[in-house]
């Protein structure tokens, strides 16, 4: 591991590229939570909208995969931007239990102002790196990104730490609640 000087020039380990990804993500958060609310919009709508764009007549379910959120926080999601007129939701002509969203004329607008502040945040945040190193960066987050999603759907859509044998005990298993019961947990 690298080291790097921090404000007293005393070394120190370099953060983790897990640790600066999530401290990053953090603070693009909190400037979207910010910047988006000139376009009356949080970051779960505009992540809401923006998946709808891409792929439109998603279940609640797979929406809420997609923008990382609970189904439950979904359903509110998408309550509020139907309220607004931004989505429309259809029953599912084979399960009428299921309802499709997709992107009104509306919601495709208001997105539209959205990028407009996305892409000026992200230009912010990355002046100082090269237009040539912002393409590495974006192709390589694209890449964890994938991988991340692959490693999911092929663990079957249960998050499992790489190195947990795909068969072993899981929470709430028969051996699990054994060892608990016995105080061995």
């Amino acid at each position: 591991m690298s080291r790097v000087a921090d404000g007293e020039g005393e070394q120190r380990p370099e953060p983790s590229l897990v640790y600066v990804i999530g401290r990053v993500s953090q603070g693009i958060r909190r400037e979207l939570r910010e910047r988006l609310s000139s376009c009356e919009l949080s970051v779960a709508d505009v992540t809401t909208l923006s998946v709808l764009r891409g792929r439109a007549c998603l279940s609640n379910a797979q929406l809420a995969r997609r923008a990382l959120i609970t189904p439950q926080s979904m359903i509110e999601v998408l309550a509020s931007l139907e309220r607004r007129g931004l989505v429309r939701r259809r029953a599912d002509p084979a399960n009428a239990r299921i309802m499709r969203a997709e992107l009104t004329a509306s919601g495709r607008r208001i997105l539209g102002r959205a990028d407009a502040v996305i892409a000026e945040l992200e230009d912010e945040l990355l002046a100082p790196v090269a237009p040539q190193r912002r393409e590495i960066v974006h192709r390589s987050l694209l890449s964890a990104m994938e991988e991340l999603s692959r490693s999911f759907r092929a663990a079957g859509g249960v998050r499992r730490s790489p190195s947990a044998p795909a068969d072993g005990p899981r929470r709430g298993s028969q051996d699990a609640r054994s060892r608990r019961a016995s105080g061995r947990a």
